[in-house]
């Protein structure tokens, strides 16, 4: 018997359902698109799902189809293009191999479509039509995921980070490919079920209660050595779905009706402790005032609302512009997304100033921009790899990047978005964050696992964006309610 072949893949994206722009195949190219033999080389030993898969792969000596890994920055929906190409794809690997004899994916668990609601669950739909019903199909998630009854159906083992930053990722794709050779060996039969909370919730770090408790209790039920897995999800608020919402996912070798008393114990859990999945920001003006009289830096300024991570525009000049009334010296902000500011300082040069309108041209809810005059002091190709926890090896192309310094607030500016978890975006351009007294980042929790290490303090801050907290401020229409916040119980 020859090699037990595993198609392999990826198609990941969070749709933040309030923004207005679309995600197609341009904005999956901008961040991250391989074909077949292009995916094993490029991820091959970097600490994200696709790597840790990889890894089990080659340990477990299965052999690997690669189709297509395509991965997007967060945003708004996504088109019917870019899921017929990646489905595609797919589909195009299998029917060429012939047969295979499981599926192994990278999925966010967020995905809305603009035309359907559940972009993992068509995905998952047609993959498994394709292959039948006896071969098993596994997928890691985002801790954010948001759980359908299709992928829950569709999907034999669905495995979500434990972590939020996410430094796990390598770990659940490692943990996903060991398990796919342990069923293919016949060692174990999983049997996988699903709860949905009716909560929205904020970014809750995992390292803190409440959500730090839920997790150590799906661990404790993972030392039963009848359960596979146990995964708690805090879900994608920002998409307006029916399926929105908190969720547990519980996968046990065959014991089905050990998989339902986990989630029915765990939501039970989660729901009485609903009150504590909250968080109180800082008001703008005294976040600023805090971060400017702090004894040392660097103070962060953890600008939320604006998270390119969730789908915001990352051009927001809210926190900017408060920055400038205040006098502040020796900022350093990442980032504001204006392409059209990174052309005319290109066009300048460097040590040049100018005059430029920056911001607010990304999100029509959002269209405050503010009038800056500033020196260019470096223009850079905006390629850094990423050397802190999360994504660590982890190649970043933002294209030219370039940092403006406008009065003692050194401003980063890149042609195309991102979340700037890592401090190598700084660096690429020459700014060393250690030495700020302040560092503003558009970026919700994240940034907080190579940032915090050397953080004399870290402020969340309230401000205006797509990504904000309050919920009751977005016009949800999709959600199944009642749920909390929004609804009274």
């Amino acid at each position: 018997m020859g090699r037990p072949r595993v198609l392999v893949g990826e198609f990941k994206h969070e749709t933040n359902s309030f923004c207005s722009s679309r995600t197609g195949i341009p904005q999956f190219r901008a961040r991250s698109l391989k074909v077949g033999d292009e995916i094993v080389p490029f991820f091959r030993g970097v600490r994200v799902e696709l790597g840790g898969i990889i890894a089990g792969c080659e340990e477990e000596d299965l052999e690997m189809i690669p189709s297509v890994a395509a991965n997007a920055m967060p945003g708004g929906l996504v088109t019917r293009e870019a899921m017929e190409f990646v489905k595609g794809e797919m589909l195009k690997a299998i029917a060429n191999a012939g047969s295979v004899d499981g599926i192994l994916l990278s999925l966010h668990g967020a995905m809305v479509l603009e035309d359907a609601p559940d972009g993992e669950g068509e995905l998952l739909s047609a993959l498994r039509e394709a292959v039948g019903p006896n071969v098993p199909i596994m997928a890691t998630l985002d801790h954010h995921a948001n759980i359908t009854p299709a992928m829950l159906e569709k999907a034999t083992c669905l495995f979500a980070y434990d972590t939020y930053p996410h430094v796990d990722q390598y770990d659940r794709g490692y943990e996903a490919a060991k398990t796919m050779a342990r069923v293919l060996r016949g060692e174990i039969k999983p049997v996988m079920r699903g709860k949905r909370i009716p909560i929205l919730a904020p970014f809750l770090q995992t390292a803190k209660a409440p959500m730090k408790d839920f997790i150590d209790a799906a661990h404790r039920w993972e030392e039963d050595c009848r359960v596979v897995s146990v995964s708690i999800l805090a879900g994608f608020p920002w998409a307006d779905i029916p399926d929105c919402g908190c969720s547990v996912i519980a996968i046990t070798d065959g014991d089905e009706e050990l998989a339902q008393k986990i989630v029915d114990s765990m939501a039970d859990t989660i729901w009485a402790r609903r009150e504590e999945c909250a968080l109180e920001l800082t008001p703008l003006e005294e976040a600023v005032r805090r971060a400017i009289a702090a004894p040392k830096g660097p103070v962060i300024l953890a600008d939320v609302a604006d998270n390119p991570g969730g789908g915001g525009s990352g051009d927001t000049i809210y926190v900017l512009r408060e920055l400038i009334r205040q006098g502040a010296k020796n900022v350093g902000l990442a980032i504001i997304w204006d392409p059209e500011v990174v052309e005319k300082a290109a066009q300048a040069g460097v040590r040049s100033r100018i005059k430029v309108r920056l911001g607010g041209k990304m999100e029509p809810l959002f269209p405050d921009s503010i009038e800056i005059e500033a020196t260019v002091r470096t223009i850079a190709d905006g390629i850094f790899v990423n050397k802190g926890p999360m994504g660590r090896g982890l190649r970043n192309d933002v294209g030219r990047l370039v940092a403006l310094d406008a009065d003692g607030i050194e401003i980063l500016v890149p042609e195309r978005r991102i979340q700037p978890w890592d401090p190598e975006i700084f660096r690429r351009v020459g700014i060393e964050p250690t030495e700020k007294q302040i560092l503003v980042v558009k970026s919700s929790l994240h940034f907080r696992a190579a940032y915090g290490p050397f953080a004399s303090e870290i402020i969340e801050v309230d401000a205006p964006g797509i990504t904000a907290i309050n919920f009751h401020q977005f016009n949800f229409k999709n959600v199944a309610r009642p749920i909390f916040p929004l609804d009274t119980f």
